[in-house]
């Protein structure tokens, strides 16, 4: 199995030395960290990152520009696919992976070999660390999860692991969307016919990071996500409901940050 990771100069250290040791002190043990690093991060970054380079459990990459989170998963799925791995998992800089995360996933994978791609539920913590009490569950079976697309993403993108056959049926991430990479990826991922899931455990805290609701916003970005919520429901037979979500979803992309921040801790 392979574990792919993106940092980028605005990871905060301290953070992703607890995101790395989470995935170190995993008890399933067969895996390497595929670590890429998207252009300059500056000297604290780069001396926590060489520090890992010592275990032979985690390889970096370094990249001289920055591309950003889809270019670099892109890069990570092509030289995660020359050690012929099972599974690919995907793991953000600033969140926790549950010990149990892998052996659990992996159990559920290879009890249901129909299963493309799996999720799980994940806890909310604040930037300090400090977990809020919010615990985000997401559809279990496949039919629930596409029932689920029509509105929201069935599945927490940095909890996730892919057979890596997956990526045989959808090929990579779309080098178009910067910011929906995920969103698009599942709209592939079910116009081709994969099974999703998820488990009922928590498998992730995921950390709601401090510029989340700023970056959420802006016409530039809500245009984009307007085009693709328009191309899933055409493509996937979403209705009226769906189409509606989307135009409500752009309305409040583009208003105010207070509204926006109102809205996600509402509605994720």
């Amino acid at each position: 199995m392979v574990v792919l990771m993106s940092v980028y100069k605005k990871d905060d250290p301290r953070h992703l030395r607890l995101s790395i040791e989470s995935i170190l002190n995993q008890s399933y043990a067969n895996f390497r960290l595929l670590v890429g690093v998207d252009g300059s991060v500056g000297e604290e970054l780069e001396s926590e990152l060489k520090m890992y380079e010592a275990n032979d459990k985690v390889a970096s990459f370094w990249f001289k520009e920055n591309r950003g989170l889809t270019a670099v998963l892109n890069n990570l799925i092509e030289e995660g696919k020359k050690l012929n791995p099972l599974y690919i998992a995907r793991m953000d800089a600033d969140d926790i992976s549950k010990s149990d995360r892998f052996e659990k996933q992996i159990n559920y994978l290879e009890k249901h070999p129909d299963v493309d791609v799996l999720g799980g539920a994940i806890e909310e913590m604040e930037y300090d660390g400090r977990l809020n009490g919010k615990v985000i569950h997401y559809p279990l079976t496949h039919q629930q999860c596409f029932d689920f697309f029509s509105t929201r993403n069935p599945l927490a993108h940095p909890a996730v692991m892919f057979r890596a056959s997956f990526f045989d049926k959808v090929s990579s991430y779309n080098a178009l969307y910067k910011k929906n990479q995920d969103t698009e990826l599942w709209f592939r991922a079910f116009k081709a016919g994969c099974r999703f899931a998820n488990l009922e455990d928590i498998v992730l805290s995921f950390r709601v990071s401090q510029d989340m609701y700023r970056r959420r916003g802006g016409t530039k970005f809500a245009l984009e996500v307007l085009r693709l919520r328009k191309e899933i429901n055409k493509n996937l037979g979403y209705g009226v409901k769906a189409q509606l979500f989307a135009y409500a979803y752009y309305a409040m992309a583009v208003s105010p940050g207070w509204v926006k921040k109102f809205a996600y801790k509402t509605f994720r």
